[in-house]
């Protein structure tokens, strides 16, 4: 057959490609036997000479998905079609690959077309399966039902794994402020190593999920198809290579969660039934692309609540959220296990620092308080409750809490520190937290007049 003469017939970018045995060490290999000149343009290759059955990674940079899209078309002898979003051109590629008749030689061959376009194509994305848009409908019909988040993922990642057939599938999202990685959800037939001993569970794990990106190299997902290819991985990252030896981990599908350039998480599933490969990852590309969404907004909802609840110069909570624990105390909403202690902070002398010295300063001390109090007590149980006053709610027993205040009022005294006022008081029968309020306010006072009788030359309002 003469190829060239077939890719020519071709309007728009075409090419053929050529599953064979490698020269070097007789491994298979892709490479492109022919291509028309719109597809030399559209990889910048058109000045040069073109010589048939280079490797086609000589155009394009490695990319399992196609890989494995390729491999399939020529060894199944069926149509490959897939509408994908590819990062690393930013834009999306509706892919076409036709399989043809192999060579003498036993080498086999594709026609490989696609088409371009910088935005996605809704005609184009519900193009698929039966199979697929239930899966895709049933993802959205979840996101609008009345539970949480987190067990909208639940829901959603059990049915993926059903689908796919998957030994394991999971969701995790990526803090890159905080370098740790948080597994919204996991669902597995049957269990990972113990996690002790598997790095998914620990913190350096998200060192070797920030290499993905590099690892996938701009592509919309990365495909480990059978336990052979998993070998690979071991070369770009032996790190992530032990952790899937450890796992039981015989193949893999990778697809980032992103919109635009915000890259947000991975959503994977592990040994799934390879005789669905081309389901799973038309549901997967799909399914990802839903999910991006809802993760970028769940993550905007999530900075705008912290927003609304955290006092932005200190980093505690804020009188809102004070105001809100109380009221969920007082009304029962909340009920603490061991025991309701409170503590009432007043720092000394603001109102003239930031008279004489300027505000700057006085929010420095603002800091520098605040970094004591979380020293001692958890951040989340500690609020901002005016310009120089700070609460602390916590559910504590009786020695903890005590030990605890007594930590704080040995650097609420530091020479050279600013100083604080301190009044706790513990409640572990009523849990009443207006009285328990009152009266740890009310001691909060008699240790700032305690003070200022001890150091009569102090300035009440300086120190």
């Amino acid at each position: 057959m003469n190829y060239s003469d077939l890719v020519n017939s071709v309007r728009g970018v075409s090419c053929i490609l050529s599953l064979r045995k490698s020269a070097d060490n007789g491994s298979e290999e892709i490479t492109i036997t022919a291509a028309n000149k719109d597809y030399l343009a559209s990889v910048n290759k058109l000045d040069e000479e073109f010589v048939p059955n280079r490797p086609y990674t000589y155009y394009i940079v490695r990319d399992t998905n196609f890989e494995a899209l390729a491999v399939n078309c020529i060894t199944a002898g069926k149509i490959s079609h897939q509408y994908v979003n590819a990062g690393l051109y930013e834009a999306w590629l509706d892919i076409y690959m036709i399989p043809l008749e192999k060579d003498e030689e036993g080498n086999g061959y594709c026609l490989f077309s696609y088409e371009m376009t910088q935005r996605s194509d809704a005609e184009k994305m519900v193009k698929v399966s039966v199979q697929t848009a239930y899966s895709v409908l049933k993802t959205c019909i979840r996101f609008r039902e009345n539970n949480g988040f987190k067990e909208t993922l639940d829901s959603i990642v059990k049915d993926l794994r059903h689908q796919c057939d998957s030994f394991g599938c999971a969701i995790i999202l990526m803090d890159t402020a905080e370098r740790k990685i948080d597994i919204m959800s996991f669902d597995s037939a049957g269990s990972f190593a113990p996690a002790d001993k598997d790095v998914f569970f620990k913190p350096e794990f998200y060192d070797i999920v920030e290499r993905w990106r590099d690892i996938m190299g701009g592509s919309n997902c990365f495909i480990i198809p059978s336990e052979d290819k998993l070998k690979e991985v071991e070369k770009k990252d032996v790190h992530w290579y032990a952790s899937l030896v450890l796992s039981g981990v015989k193949n893999l599908v990778l697809y980032p969660l992103r919109v635009n350039d915000n890259l947000y998480g991975y959503i994977f599933a592990t040994n799934f039934n390879p005789d669905r490969t081309h389901f799973i990852r038309e549901v997967m590309e799909i399914n990802s692309f839903v999910l991006s969404a809802e993760v970028e907004n769940y993550r905007m909802r999530e900075r705008l609540e912290k927003l609304s609840r955290t006092d932005m110069l200190t980093g505690v909570l804020n009188r809102n959220a004070m105001n809100k624990m109380i009221s969920d105390l007082d009304s029962c909403e909340i009920e603490f296990r061991n025991g309701l202690g409170v503590v009432f902070v007043d720092v000394n002398g603001l109102k003239t620092v930031n008279d004489t010295q300027g505000h700057n300063e006085g929010d420095k001390i603002l800091v520098n308080v605040s970094d004591k109090l979380k020293s001692v007590f958890d951040p989340t149980d500690i609020y901002r409750a005016g310009g120089d006053e700070f609460l602390i709610i916590t559910d504590m027993e009786r020695y903890t809490f005590y030990a605890s205040f007594e930590k704080l009022k040995s650097l609420s005294r530091v020479e050279g520190e600013p100083s604080f006022a301190l009044g706790a008081h513990y409640d572990g029968t009523e849990m009443n937290i207006k009285k328990t309020m009152r009266i740890a306010d009310s001691n909060m006072y008699e240790n700032k007049a305690e003070y200022y009788q001890l150091n009569p030359g102090k300035d009440r309002r300086t120190h």
